[in-house]
């Protein structure tokens, strides 16, 4: 909808870039959200400059969040990837209803998608749980994910046919986290046996979806 206004949740990574293109592009109303949960110090420092250079670049407003991400995940008895995921919607949403906006947007991939099916898989998930993503998130806050179609690799054929600048953060590099496990071990181990298996899980995510509408 050309006529509201939205926020972008932009980390700087690929996949933010590319949402931010694509939205300046399509002349959309939006401002940037960056949070900055001092994590990888000056790194994480690094990211916020950049958004901000972003924000100039494309002549929209940058807010920032700083978090104490560690303090708040033991207090809370959460996973670092619990505790920031919780301070980021509960953010996005704050900020979404002080300035009216309709939705946030989030730049989550097909990829994205994938690795979270497969974690509720493994976690011990009710069908709804194997069902990905939604396209729209009404809960915690008002989201929508455009890129969710599209692949990892679509995504980076398009910010370099586009020559996009993004920074690369680090800790994905790292099995610490649980999802950097399924994406960098997990997935390309099972692309061994069955080299389709991204096609065919995003497949089994569409069919899923159906199942759980029509069982709801």
């Amino acid at each position: 909808d050309f006529t509201q206004h939205y926020l972008i949740a932009v980390s700087g990574g690929l996949d933010s870039a590319v949402l931010c293109y694509l939205c300046n592009g399509a002349q959309l109303s939006f401002d940037i959200l960056h949070c900055n949960f001092g994590l990888r110090g000056a790194e994480s420092n690094r990211d916020e400059t950049f958004v901000k250079n972003l924000g100039k670049e494309y002549g929209v407003a940058v807010m920032v969040a700083h978090f104490d991400t560690e303090k708040y995940a033991v207090e809370n008895k959460l996973s670092i990837q619990e505790a920031a995921r919780n301070l980021r919607y509960q953010w996005f949403e704050k900020v979404r209803l002080e300035k009216g906006a309709h939705y946030g947007l989030l730049a989550h991939h097909a990829n994205d998608n994938i690795e979270t099916a497969l974690m509720h898989f493994f976690r011990g998930s009710g069908l709804s749980g194997l069902t990905g993503m939604p396209a729209v998130t009404q809960h915690m806050a008002h989201c929508l994910r455009p890129l969710l179609p599209f692949t990892r690799k679509e995504i980076e054929t398009f910010a370099s046919q586009h020559q996009l600048q993004w920074v690369e953060d680090s800790s994905n590099a790292l099995d610490k986290y649980t999802r950097n496990f399924f994406r960098n071990t997990l997935i390309p181990q099972i692309q061994q046996v069955y080299p389709n298996v991204e096609e065919n899980l995003l497949q089994n995510i569409a069919r899923l979806q159906k199942t759980d509408k029509l069982y709801q």
